[in-house]
């Protein structure tokens, strides 16, 4: 049960950066961002069926963009780790949690834990999870919640079952009706928090 400052944290949270969304629907296209409201219930289903746990989940978004997701869910989770390709998108990040902070401080809300870290680098290469290992001693079998919007869902998949522990879980966010396939991966929530926009899998054992 959240208090109800984060609720508020939260919600303020996510309606600052639903109102700076970029994108489509679907698995084409240059950027897109997660709506935060729907995340929100996503969220609130992972940490009631004891997925998430804030003292120990280590998540990692392979796609972060500005880093928004990673900034709700350093909120639920021991570790919020994103990853980024594209450094201008990146560069996003600072100027954006700066103001997030203002906004937060002036509502008397919650700021954002110090538990955020942000590589500018390609989550399919191994070089990038060397260096959040050398920066916050975690590697990539020790992440327990894989996150993606769409893009590349099936390359993270494989590199997931080939280097994830057993039992990790991936969300896939931008799904609807037809959901993916994934060796290795077992369907476990076709529609996380009933919003119809996301899936979770688990690495098989």
């Amino acid at each position: 049960m959240k208090s109800n400052n984060l609720h508020r944290t939260i919600e303020l949270t996510a309606n600052y950066f639903d109102g700076r969304k970029v994108g489509c629907f679907g698995n084409t296209g240059y950027r897109k961002t997660t709506d935060l409201s729907k995340f929100c219930a996503c969220i609130e289903d992972l940490t009631d069926s004891g997925i998430i746990r804030t003292q120990s989940t280590v998540f990692t978004d392979l796609g972060c963009g500005d880093g928004r997701v990673n900034l709700l869910m350093s909120y639920f989770v021991r570790l919020s780790i994103g990853l980024e390709i594209d450094s201008e998108i990146l560069s996003e990040y600072g100027p954006r949690k700066n103001e997030l902070i203002s906004l937060l401080r002036s509502e008397g809300a919650i700021l954002p834990p110090e538990n955020i870290f942000l590589v500018h680098g390609n989550s399919l290469d191994d070089r990038s999870f060397d260096e959040i290992r050398s920066k916050t001693g975690v590697d990539f079998a020790d992440v327990d919640l894989f996150y993606t919007y769409i893009t590349l869902h099936d390359l993270f998949a494989e590199k997931i079952a080939e280097r994830g522990r057993t039992g990790v879980h991936y969300l896939v966010y931008g799904f609807s009706r037809v959901l993916p396939a994934y060796e290795s991966l077992e369907l476990v929530n076709p529609d996380v928090g009933a919003q119809a926009i996301a899936a979770l899998f688990r690495k098989k054992g």
